[in-house]
């Protein structure tokens, strides 16, 4: 028998900002105890009209300013008015504690319920 996998997506319920002012949660609840969360795919929507937005991702469950840098997983460019869909291969980029997202700047929208994020837990 292999390793049990549970199957887990969630989104972001509020706006994402700057990471330098205030990390979001994007996996409610964070990481079941005991377990490591394994992101195989993102989708992103920047609603701005004009400006592209790269969003960072962090392995923290605690929202607010300034993230630990070691603890950046990835950083995803989104093009204006746009929806990007990220892939990730087997087994994907592994959160230990948590997905939290900022702006690397303050460019582009990334409104509430804009960011879906899925995989497992194991």
């Amino acid at each position: 028998m292999g390793v049990k996998r549970y199957a887990k997506f969630s989104y972001n319920d509020e706006a994402l900002a700057i990471y330098s002012s205030d990390a979001r949660q994007l996996l409610q609840n964070g990481v079941s105890s005991g377990r490591e969360f394994w992101l195989r795919g993102i989708a992103i929507t920047n609603s701005h009209a004009s400006e592209g937005v790269v969003v960072n991702l962090y392995d923290s469950n605690t929202e607010g300013a300034s993230p630990t840098a070691t603890l950046q997983r990835a950083a995803l460019y989104v093009a204006a008015a746009n929806t990007a869909v990220f892939s990730f291969e087997g087994p994907g980029i592994k959160f230990a504690t948590g997905i939290l997202a900022g702006l690397a700047t303050a460019t582009g929208t990334i409104s509430a319920y804009s960011v879906t994020v899925w995989g497992y837990e194991s």
